[in-house]
């Protein structure tokens, strides 16, 4: 599974990436109502301002973390939960590092409409943050191996 997902994941992460540098701009456009808005922003650090200006360090990082996680799907078998898991959070590490180290900044354009307080302040994102979120779920929840992790 590992060896289609993650591919696939992260080419239509820099799919996305490209048609919203092409078709957005700062200023918010709906999708879905008041719910989501298309609003391009470039990320030069990690979420909610973290590490601002720091994109060459924090893309080595996310590959470091993306073939991290690809070798250890490549050793072993996992239950299907926790090989998702890895497979989605390896996928969005690798479509944002690339972002970081060939753009210099991350493109995010998913941005969250709502009047609910902690919501409101929640930074834009794009897929490869969907992936990484999602798959941490999956990690958290997923039936965890019997046998060593490595």
């Amino acid at each position: 599974m590992p060896t289609v997902l993650v591919p696939l994941l992260l080419a239509f992460d820099q799919i996305l990436k490209l048609w919203a540098l092409e078709n957005l701009s700062p200023v918010p456009r709906p999708l879905l109502g008041d719910l989501l808005y298309l609003t391009l922003v470039r990320n030069t650090g990690a979420g909610f301002g973290l590490f601002e200006g720091r994109a060459f360090l924090l893309g080595w990082v996310s590959l470091g973390v993306g073939a991290f996680l690809l070798y250890l799907l490549g050793f072993r078998r996992y239950p299907l939960g926790f090989t998702l898991g890895l497979s989605l959070v390896a996928a969005g590490a690798l479509g944002n590092g690339i972002d970081r180290l060939g753009r210099g900044w991350v493109v995010d354009y998913l941005d969250l409409g709502t009047p609910i307080p902690l919501i409101a302040q929640f930074p834009v994102f794009n897929l490869a943050d969907v992936c990484v979120t999602l798959g941490a779920l999956f990690l958290l929840f997923a039936p965890k191996a019997k046998k060593r992790f490595f």
